[in-house]
């Protein structure tokens, strides 16, 4: 997993846990982790996607959720560069 995706990961886990629900606004989180690049933010959450990390029934991953693969992954790289 790639940096700007384990920020972006990161980030979800924090927005889930500080009570933004289960549904959360996928590509808003991961543009505001990776500087306001939505470019960048669909690329890895395609990528996230693909590995399973992320679900969504949006088109451009506009809202979704983190998976239990993805949960796990924000905790084990909690705290780590």
């Amino acid at each position: 997993m790639t940096p700007d995706a384990f920020r972006v990961i990161e980030a979800m886990a924090w927005s889930e846990r500080l009570g933004g629900g289960l549904v959360l606004p996928l590509k808003r989180i991961a543009a505001e982790a990776l500087g306001g690049n939505g470019d960048l933010a669909a690329r890895v959450l395609a990528d996230l996607d693909e590995d399973g990390c992320v679900h969504t029934d949006t088109m451009g991953w506009q809202s979704g959720w983190l998976t239990p693969k993805g949960r796990t992954a924000a905790a084990l790289h909690a705290g780590q560069p």
